[in-house]
């Protein structure tokens, strides 16, 4: 589950007072959005002199960086848009180069998503792509529009990009993939990120009040023009694009049940591709105690075991809600579920569990 997120301001010059505000709610932003990947970071500045950075460390880190903060400013000068990304990995090795924005060709853009038919789109596009967003901006750099550059992908996706004109931000989902935005009439900014409470926070720490944070909807592509940014709206241009997302059904009630041979009853189902995995007893998730673990969060929170993973970073489990693509931490679901009470018990349950072995 990577995260994009990012700028883009009307050409009028920020004030000192104006940028210094901006500086922190982009900050902000980029700081939470390490919680969907903390494997790499990176931004582009898109202007006259167009560069990306990227860097290995996770965004909080990345943040303080020369290369970060020369990006924000360059806002006051020469950059009207800036793409932001933290990587959580897929596909393609955890190295500096694979770690997102890409340049192919004219465009310069972010992905969250994974590209399922990967062997059959390198075929068609490029073999020496080694990361699967890189596949879809050649699409994009290659084909007219939206609707011929994606047609012919299996993939889900949040896309953030420039093509030529750098004044021009594109921004677009389909429906298994979150990105929100909102719009600072007074700063004639916009920011975009893949969750609406890092928006919503980052404005409140800034005192910016009275400002709506929306949903895009899926299957369109948004063309911000900053040129037309002004102090009452963004004025931004529409497309609509046929794509058929994949559907992902939990089948509830149906968790598998640790015995002391196995796991029992446990189906998923992708009904995009009637891809159907089983797992009978004995199978090699019962020595894997993160799958174990998974299994019991998963019934205390009444969701599905493939909907939390494990970050070894920060030495934590995440919740992905498979309609929104909403990333929660451990303490967040059952806080929602149970209340702090009982997240409180079953916090000093769990731990005293552990302590007996």
């Amino acid at each position: 589950m990577c995260g994009i997120y990012g700028i883009a301001k009307s050409p009028t010059p920020y004030t000192s007072r104006q940028f210094k505000v901006v500086k922190k709610v982009l900050r902000d932003i980029a700081i939470d959005s390490e919680t969907r990947g903390s494997h790499s970071s990176g931004i582009a500045k898109v202007g006259a002199n167009t560069r990306i950075y990227k860097s290995l460390l996770p965004s909080s880190k990345f943040v303080d960086t020369k290369e970060y903060n020369e990006s924000v400013k360059s806002l006051r000068h020469d950059s009207f848009i800036l793409l932001g990304h933290t990587r959580f990995a897929t596909d393609g090795a955890i190295v500096k180069s694979n770690a997102h924005p890409f340049r192919v060709g004219d465009v310069v853009g972010a992905h969250n998503g994974c590209v399922y038919n990967i062997e059959e789109m390198q075929g068609k596009l490029d073999k020496q792509c080694p990361v699967d967003s890189q596949l879809i901006f050649k699409s994009i750099n290659d084909k007219d529009n939206i609707q011929e550059a994606i047609k012919d992908f299996d993939s889900d996706f949040a896309l953030s990009f420039v093509k030529k004109n750098p004044m021009v931000l594109h921004l677009c989902r389909e429906s298994n993939r979150p990105l929100f935005i909102a719009y600072v009439p007074q700063y004639k900014t916009m920011f975009y990120a893949s969750e609406s409470n890092f928006i919503e926070d980052a404005l409140l720490n800034a005192n910016i009040t009275n400002v709506d944070v929306y949903s895009l909807n899926k299957n369109t592509l948004y063309s911000f023009d900053v040129s037309k940014f002004d102090d009452i709206k963004m004025n931004v241009d529409k497309s609509l694009f046929d794509y058929t997302s994949r559907v992902y059904q939990w089948q509830l009630n149906s968790y598998p049940k640790i015995k002391s041979g196995g796991i029992t009853n446990y189906t998923w189902t992708s009904t995009s591709n009637q891809t159907e995995l089983e797992f009978e007893e004995d199978d090699v998730w019962t020595d894997d105690w993160r799958s174990q673990e998974a299994i019991e969060l998963a019934e205390a929170t009444q969701t599905h075991p493939n909907s939390w993973f494990y970050d070894k970073n920060q030495d934590a489990w995440f919740h992905v809600n498979p309609d929104t693509g909403e990333i929660s931490s451990e303490e967040i679901m059952f806080d929602r579920i149970w209340g702090d009470d009982v997240w409180v018990q079953v916090e000093s349950d769990i731990d005293d569990e552990r302590n007996i072995f």
